[in-house]
């Protein structure tokens, strides 16, 4: 029987050496890459079909040892060339086996944090991948250095993976989050909760795994605030998935986390409707004690409520806020027709710089979502800021002349949102140039629609002509 070649560690390490040579001539590496992969098969348990388990990606079944030293050997070469090393990356992945794909996220993970060409790749290649452990590397491996040198931007970046309109990429960023939990050296926990907040909250029952992950991760990193988390969106919640995902994903929790969460799980006696849909979910439940009736709607009703028009939703003014300028207050004119129009809405007071500005706005907008933002000249680099980093929050971004040339805003690296952004703008704006914001802009939000009006940097005209009922609608 043919068996698989012993390692020799420094006959690798030769020749792992030697492969890095051509580094700078893809064809060359990749037919050496070949050979040597080729070399080390195990054919104690290659199949005909050289397909990886539970994958759909071709194997060349080499031990894990032989990628672990070639990645070694490209480190260098690759942190020092990320021009060469991303040619490199797409040439692997093309390649399509399981091994060159893994190799591929791994110079992809040295590649320097402000690549550009780093994000479109991990987000078509995730897209793309169904085998977990080239996901997984693709969602730890080639993020490590974002990760640990960028933290910031990793974070917009996981902000991006988990805004409410992409569910389909809710999984990749719950499963790139873990590594960062998991760091001990990384203390700074209230952002990650600020993020994942509204997805536990959403509680998708296809993530139910992924959730229970990412809570006995966060439990692990920070015992209190992940229950102090946990108690608030189960007391709070409106979204009766919540209660029903978090039941069937305790049994993973620690002990003393299910013990913390016993009550707020228990099942409550209601006689209020539950909509037929739902039924099989309850019954399959995983529940504490035994589920007490509940009153179900008759098939009469059911249809009755299907013939309904449903109702458009009512804007709540009190998740409106308009963010004054530099020099304004809420009593200037703007803010006092905004409170006139929309009763309820808020206009706060802001005083001092930037930074200071932002800690007084933190806690009013807290962790609610749903805020709509308008934002005037320097309360519009507020606003843009605040939405750049908690897209989740917002749900509509208006701007009025706003300075994003300045340096708080112009210096950012900037991860693009899409949070639906209006900016007005005037033609004869003496204080906040039109086109290098329209160019700002651009870069950071992919809803944007700019209106260019003829008008000065208060927009005066401009503001008694917008309908404004309808813009925030």
């Amino acid at each position: 029987m043919i068996t698989m070649p012993a390692i020799d560690l420094a006959r690798l390490r030769k020749q792992a050496n030697r492969l890095a040579d051509f580094f700078f001539l893809p064809d060359e590496f990749m037919k050496h890459l070949r050979e040597l992969l080729e070399s080390y098969v195990n054919h104690t348990l290659r199949k005909v079909e050289n397909v990886a388990p539970d994958s759909n990606l071709k194997t060349y079944r080499t031990p894990p040892a032989v990628l672990t030293q070639i990645e070694n050997e490209l480190r260098a070469a690759t942190e020092a060339n990320p021009e060469f090393a991303i040619e490199l990356a797409d040439i692997l992945w093309e390649e399509g086996a399981l091994e060159t794909r893994l190799l591929a996220a791994y110079l992809l993970g040295r590649i320097p944090p402000k690549e550009e060409h780093l994000l479109p790749r991990l987000t078509i290649w995730s897209q793309q991948i169904r085998d977990q452990r080239v996901r997984s590397a693709l969602l730890s491996t080639s993020l490590a250095r974002m990760r640990n040198e960028k933290p910031d931007q990793f974070l917009n970046l996981i902000r991006e993976y988990l805004h409410p309109a992409r569910t389909r990429t809710w999984s990749n960023g719950l499963q790139a989050l873990l590594p960062m939990i998991a760091d001990l050296s990384y203390t700074n926990l209230p952002p990650i909760l600020d993020i994942v907040e509204p997805i536990i909250e959403e509680a998708p029952a296809i993530l139910q795994n992924e959730l229970a992950a990412l809570i006995v991760a966060l439990y692990r990193a920070s015992t209190s605030e992940t229950i102090f988390m946990l108690k608030h969106v189960l007391s709070n919640t409106e979204n009766p998935m919540t209660v029903v995902t978090m039941r069937r994903i305790v049994a993973s929790f620690p002990p003393p986390l299910q013990a913390e969460l016993r009550e707020l799980l228990r099942p409550q006696s209601t006689s209020t409707t539950v909509p037929v849909e739902q039924e099989e979910e309850i019954i399959d439940d995983f529940i504490l004690e035994p589920v007490k009736p509940i009153m179900l709607e008759s098939n009469v009703e059911v249809r009755q409520r299907k013939k309904r028009a449903p109702r458009k939703p009512k804007l709540d003014n009190s998740r409106i806020i308009y963010l004054h300028g530099l020099e304004s207050t809420s009593q200037s004119g703007k803010a006092r027709q905004f409170a006139e129009k929309f009763p309820g809405m808020i206009t706060p007071d802001f005083i001092g710089s930037f930074e200071e500005r932002m800690q007084q706005l933190k806690p009013i907008l807290g962790r609610k979502k749903n805020w709509t933002i308008i934002g005037s000249s320097f309360g519009g680099l507020m606003g843009a800021a605040f939405t750049l980093d908690h897209p989740t929050q917002v749900r509509k971004l208006i701007l009025l002349a706003p300075a994003l040339t300045l340096e708080p805003f112009a210096s950012r690296l900037l991860t693009p949102v899409s949070v639906p952004t209006i900016i007005v703008h005037g033609t004869a704006d003496d204080v906040v140039p039109l086109e290098p914001v329209r160019e700002i802009a651009k870069k950071a939000f992919t809803y944007l629609t700019y209106r260019v009006v003829d008008d000065g940097h208060r927009l005066q005209k401009a503001f008694e002509e917008i309908n404004w009922e309808e813009i925030l609608a």
